[in-house]
């Protein structure tokens, strides 16, 4: 499963990956609420090979691995509503893994646009429509989800030359991800991300995020969703509260896990984009653009000093990319800094791990 560190939160230890989990609240959970939580977050780290780097308090590290991301996991959309975020992103700040290797770019930065909830409701039945109207691929037990990704995100790690910690930017790259329908294998190709350095060739899932025994973010339990509004949001919600705003992000984040790197079949991602709307602090933002340049408009939830948006054609309601920008001022970087971005390029069904649409292989 993609996820994305989307909470000003203490870090994970260097050998783990933040994918999604929200760190618990000061109040004790019910046991049923805690269960399914560590269930989550058992199911969700991916434990890597490298050496401990310095990281900063409350900076995590934006990497993806599994199936949906980074989200969201989009240009040419094959299925819409699929979202990588995203994997990938996080507060919109990760920590890169040792030191500062590799291309640096100012981050992007455009003028912050407020949201709203105005039009909220109407516009997000016509982003249903549009999903339920795309075909579905449907993939065989022995088949594999291709999804191909632009990502770009913000890392903050130490400068081993300096001793100082700095902040840089990954040009947007290539991610390539094969998930088995019951999410049990995979292959995740990404030589430019963060895990290329220690995975250049790309890297085997089958041990990976699906190897415990939740598999709710697979193709195979997409499929068995409730499409009952109702049941759905029961479904999103995992026990918490809704009106609770920490229940209302993991309900939103749900969604996204749901939905990224994910070949969804159109009645779930219709379904799932219809009940986003009533989750309390989900707003419309009338302008953003993609990691392409495409102008849009989103459905967003604001988390800490993080906006992380869902971004869709203005004119056709189809899924374009996702986007995560401040919306305060964090580590120096002012409001309206873009903190992390992906597109969706392709989805497809291929019949094997590293087999590409066309037939070729990796």
């Amino acid at each position: 499963m993609t996820r994305m560190p989307w909470e000003r939160h203490e870090p994970l230890h260097a050998s783990e990956f933040d994918l999604l989990i929200p760190a618990p609240g000061d109040p004790q959970m019910p046991e049923d609420r805690h269960t399914a939580l560590a269930a989550h977050l058992e199911s969700e780290i991916r434990r890597a090979s490298a050496p401990a780097a310095m990281r900063r308090a409350g900076l995590r590290r934006t990497v993806w691995i599994g199936v949906p991301v980074a989200a969201v996991l989009a240009a040419g959309v094959v299925v819409p509503g699929s979202l990588h975020l995203g994997g990938a992103s996080g507060d919109g700040v990760g920590a890169a893994s040792s030191g500062t290797a590799g291309p640096r770019e100012q981050p992007q930065w455009m003028p912050l646009v407020p949201g709203t909830t105005e039009n909220l409701s109407a516009t997000v039945d016509r982003i249903a429509l549009a999903a339920a109207a795309q075909p579905s691929l449907t993939p065989r037990p022995d088949q594999y989800l291709y999804i191909k990704s632009k990502v770009s995100f913000l890392n903050v790690g130490n400068n081993p030359e300096t001793g100082k910690v700095e902040t840089r930017i990954t040009p947007l790259h290539t991610r390539q991800i094969w998930m088995s329908p019951d999410g049990k294998k995979g292959f995740l190709y990404e030589p430019d991300g963060a895990i290329g350095d220690l995975h250049p060739h790309g890297m085997d899932l089958d041990d990976g995020p699906h190897s415990s025994s939740d598999k709710r973010h697979s193709y195979d339990s997409m499929r068995a969703l409730p499409t009952d509004p109702d049941a759905l949001l029961k479904r999103l919600y995992q026990g918490g509260k809704r009106g609770n705003h920490d229940d209302d992000w993991m309900a939103f984040k749900e969604i996204n896990s749901l939905l990224s790197e994910q070949i969804a079949p159109s009645t779930t991602s219709a379904a799932l984009y219809k009940v986003a709307a009533r989750i309390p602090g989900v707003e419309l933002v009338p302008e953003a653009t993609d990691a392409d340049g495409r102008q849009g408009i989103a459905i967003a939830f604001t988390q800490g000093s993080t906006r992380h948006e869902w971004i869709f054609d203005k004119d056709t309601y189809t899924y374009l990319g996702q986007r995560q920008v401040l919306v305060k001022e964090e580590d120096g970087l002012k409001p309206g800094t873009v903190v992390g971005q992906t597109t969706v390029v392709e989805r497809a069904v291929t019949d094997a791990k590293k087999e590409l649409p066309d037939g070729k292989r990796l």
